[in-house]
């Protein structure tokens, strides 16, 4: 996206003027979805991540307060990929001390926190 390089750097939780998103907004987004499950709906999250130019720990903050709230809820979920700029394997994000896994390179502090979940 043109001018996006001028952005200020994400951060987690995010504060956008005076809105705050942090675990508690998530949250309260998720309610809609909460009574629909009340009501005897299953919920799975699909398709879900963040791009590799987002920075890691803040990737990593985001994606464990949204995993903490859908075990708590017992929703599915699945990532966007698992290899490329959205997996754990050969993400190519600068920020992340990779491991070797099978000739790929794998994110295994992102691969522990989806195990927790």
């Amino acid at each position: 996206m043109p001018g996006s390089d001028k952005y200020a750097m994400p951060t987690w939780p995010l504060v956008l003027g005076k809105e705050t998103w942090n675990k508690d907004r998530l949250r309260r987004e998720q309610e809609p979805w909460l009574k629909m499950q009340q009501q005897g709906v299953g919920v799975h999250v699909g398709e879900w991540g963040a791009y590799n130019k987002t920075p890691h720990d803040v990737v990593l903050a985001w994606m464990q307060d949204n995993l903490d709230l859908w075990k708590a809820n017992n929703w599915g979920w699945s990532l966007w990929n698992l290899y490329g700029g959205f997996g754990v394997l050969d993400s190519a994000r600068a920020d992340v001390s990779y491991e070797s896994y099978k000739g790929h390179h794998l994110d295994k502090a992102m691969l522990e926190l989806l195990r927790q979940s």
